[in-house]
């Protein structure tokens, strides 16, 4: 006992019929999602960036005399927020000290490597001292009694480069500094606050 057979509108079989919309379906979705995936990867792709620290003209080195004496420097850059840019952003702040004979000062960050408080030199002083927690550290950024101190290192030195003044003839200086915002509260130094 045989039914009466079914066949599609165009005289195939249903079968046919079938394998052809999916196929067709299909295609759709990979011209549909190819774009939209790559839409979404170029606007997530800054996320997966790792910011650089930037290098930035600090001070000119005339402003740094060879005394040892420690000067407080504001460190401004243009700053990118994955998406957002924003121009002359202040990032944190430097002391440069150049002691006597030395062309190169040394760049130390003032934010305290305990809780990040602003360490702070009265001229004069031996020491940069910060308010927060007591910590006291040497003019070249040493914890001034080592392993006693609640800071768990010493100040962090930063990368220092001399460059001549764009467009300058006389040969001026300028104290260039890698800015590198150093994590809080850690004995190694971990880049990325």
């Amino acid at each position: 006992m045989s039914g009466p057979s079914i066949e599609s509108p165009t005289g195939g079989p249903p079968r046919r019929g079938f394998l052809t919309a999916a196929a067709a379906v299909g295609a759709g979705a990979v011209a549909l999602l190819t774009p939209l995936a790559s839409g979404i990867a170029v606007f997530l792709a800054p996320l997966w960036k790792r910011a650089k620290s930037p290098s930035v003209p600090v001070a000119l080195l005339t402003q740094v005399p060879d005394d040892g004496v420690p000067r407080a420097f504001t460190v401004l850059a243009d700053k990118v927020d994955h998406w957002n840019g924003y121009t002359n952003q202040r990032l944190g702040a430097v002391y440069l000290v150049r002691q006597p004979g030395e062309e190169k000062p040394l760049a130390l960050s003032a934010k305290c490597p305990h809780a990040g408080c602003f360490v702070g030199y009265t001229p004069g002083d031996t020491l940069f001292m910060c308010p927060c927690h007591t910590s006291s550290f040497e003019l070249d950024g040493a914890r001034s009694r080592g392993d006693q101190e609640v800071s768990p290192r010493d100040m962090d030195p930063l990368p220092v480069e001399l460059k001549p003044v764009e467009g300058s003839a006389d040969g001026v200086l300028q104290v260039w500094v890698e800015y590198i915002d150093y994590q809080t509260g850690h004995a190694e130094r971990i880049a990325g606050a």
